[in-house]
C-alpha cells in the first residue's frame, strides 16, 4: 500500500496503540478477577487466624492492588496517545483522501458549490426589496394620495408617474430574473457534480417571481387590475425577504451537511481499511512499556513540532 511516510507511521503508531490497549484490558480484567479471589480468602477477625495467614492475605491483595493501579496507569496513558493519533489521523486522511479518491473529493467540492450557491441566494435579498418598492410604486403612482393643500396630479402626471415606476419595475424585474438564472446555474452545477454521487440530493430552487412578459401585460391591464398584481408581487416578495430566503438557506444547510457526512463515511471506510492493514502488516510482538515509552515520544514531537508551526506562523504575521 502505497500511503505517505507520516500516515504509514500514524497507522503503525495506533495499531500498536490498540494492541497495548487490548493487552492491557486483559490484563486488569484477570488482575480484577485474582482480586476477587484474594478478597473471598479473607481472614476471619481476632483471634481465629494466625498472623502468618492475614501476613499471606495483606501481601498478595497489596500485590494485586499495586498491579492493578500500575495497569490503570499505562491504560489512561494509551487512551491519551489514542485520543492524539485519532485526530492526527483524521487531519492527515481529511489532506490525504482527496488525492485518491474521487468520491471524497466530489463531497468536499459538492459542499463548496453549496457555498456558492448561498452566496447567490441571499443576493437575491436586496433585489426582491427592490422588487417589493417598485411594485408598491406602480401602485402609488396609479393611485396618488391627497396632499392638503394640493391639488391631485392631472392624468397627465399620474400617466408619467406610471410609465417611469413601470420601468424601474420592469428593470428590478431583469436584475432580479438574472439573480435567479445565476442560483439555477449553480444549482445545474451541483446536480452535474452528484449526479452519481448524491442518491437524488438536490438543492431547492427559488421562486419564479415576476418576468419581463407580466410587466408588459401590466400595460394592457385596468388600473384596478394593475394594482392587484402589483399589491400580490409586493406580498409576496417582502414574504419571501422575511421567511423565504431563511428556509432556502436552512435547505442549504442540510444539503451541505449531507454532503459533510457523506465524506465523513467514506473517510471512516478508508480509515477502517486501512487500519485492518496496519494491524497485520505494520507490527510485531513487543514489549508493552517499551512500547508505550516510544509512543509518548513520538506524541511529544509531534506536539514540539506544532507549537514550532505556531510560533513560525505567527512570526510571519507579524512580520506583515
Amino acid at each position: 500500500m502505497n500511503l505517505p511516510p507520516e500516515i504509514t507511521a500514524l497507522l503503525q503508531d495506533e495499531a500498536y496503540a490498540t494492541l497495548c490497549h487490548e493487552s492491557l484490558t486483559e490484563a486488569l480484567a484477570r488482575i480484577s478477577r485474582e482480586k476477587e479471589e484474594i478478597l473471598s480468602t479473607r481472614p476471619p477477625f481476632g483471634m481465629l487466624a494466625s498472623s502468618q495467614t492475614r501476613q499471606v492475605f495483606q501481601t498478595s491483595l497489596r500485590a494485586a492492588l499495586d498491579n492493578e493501579a500500575g495497569l490503570t496507569t499505562r491504560l489512561d496513558q494509551i487512551n491519551q496517545i489514542d485520543l492524539w493519533l485519532k485526530s492526527a489521523i483524521e487531519k492527515a486522511l481529511t489532506a490525504y483522501l482527496p488525492t485518491v479518491s474521487v468520491e471524497y473529493r466530489t463531497c468536499n467540492d459538492a459542499a463548496l458549490v453549496v457555498t456558492r450557491w448561498e452566496h447567490t441566494i441571499e443576493a437575491l435579498h436586496e433585489i426582491s426589496l427592490a422588487l417589493a418598492r417598485d411594485a408598491h410604486a406602480v401602485g402609488a403612482a396609479l393611485n396618488p394620495i391627497a396632499v392638503a393643500n394640493t391639488a391631485l396630479p392631472t392624468p397627465t402626471l399620474i400617466e408619467q408617474a406610471r410609465i417611469r415606476a413601470l420601468t424601474n419595475l420592469r428593470a428590478t424585474v431583469m436584475a432580479l430574473q438574472s439573480g435567479i438564472a445565476d442560483v439555477m446555474e449553480v444549482r445545474a452545477q451541483f446536480a452535474e457534480l452528484c449526479d452519481t454521487q448524491a442518491d437524488g440530493l438536490q438543492l431547492p430552487t427559488p421562486p419564479e417571481f415576476r418576468s419581463l412578459a407580466w410587466v408588459d401585460r401590466l400595460a394592457s391591464l385596468s388600473e384596478g387590475q394593475t394594482c392587484a398584481e402589483v399589491l400580490r408581487c409586493e406580498t409576496e416578495a417582502r414574504a419571501f425577504c422575511a421567511d423565504g430566503i431563511k428556509s432556502l438557506l436552512r435547505q442549504g444547510l442540510e444539503v451541505r451537511e449531507a454532503c459533510f457526512d457523506a465524506a465523513k463515511a467514506l473517510l471512516a471506510k478508508y480509515w477502517r481499511e486501512l487500519r485492518a492493514y496496519a494491524q497485520a502488516n505494520f507490527v510485531q510482538e513487543r514489549d508493552v512499556d517499551e512500547v508505550i515509552a516510544e509512543l509518548s515520544q513520538h506524541r511529544l514531537a509531534a506536539e514540539a513540532s506544532r507549537r514550532q508551526s505556531s510560533f513560525e506562523s505567527a512570526n510571519v504575521s507579524s512580520l506583515r
